[in-house]
């Protein structure tokens, strides 16, 4: 089981550093821990565009979608490389629903 997460650029891979950390991401973060201490055999990845943009090539679905819809598109997130939520982070239920 593979969750990766394809982030806009950020201040740092996760977002929740400097003096205005958003609550939003603090959550993502968490959410993504969760997932890993519940599914240990999970892989979960976080990719920042501007740090990563290779990452972004290797999966078509997610190379075809910022190609046409540039980076407001971002974050997209992807379960066994199958595009599941792009816009917006989605929710640990959302992301357990694709498991």
């Amino acid at each position: 089981m593979r969750i990766e997460v394809y982030d806009p650029p950020m201040c740092c891979s996760t977002g929740i550093c400097g003096p205005s950390v958003d609550d939003h991401l603090v959550k993502v973060k968490e959410n993504l821990e969760t997932l890993k201490q519940k599914y240990p055999e999970a892989v979960v990845e976080r990719y920042m565009i501007t740090q990563q943009p290779l990452k972004f090539r290797e999966n078509e679905a997610v190379y075809q979608l910022v190609k046409e819809k540039g980076r407001d598109v971002l974050p997209i997130t992807t379960v066994n490389g199958v595009v599941i939520k792009e816009k917006e982070y989605p929710t640990l239920e959302e992301i357990e629903n694709h498991l």
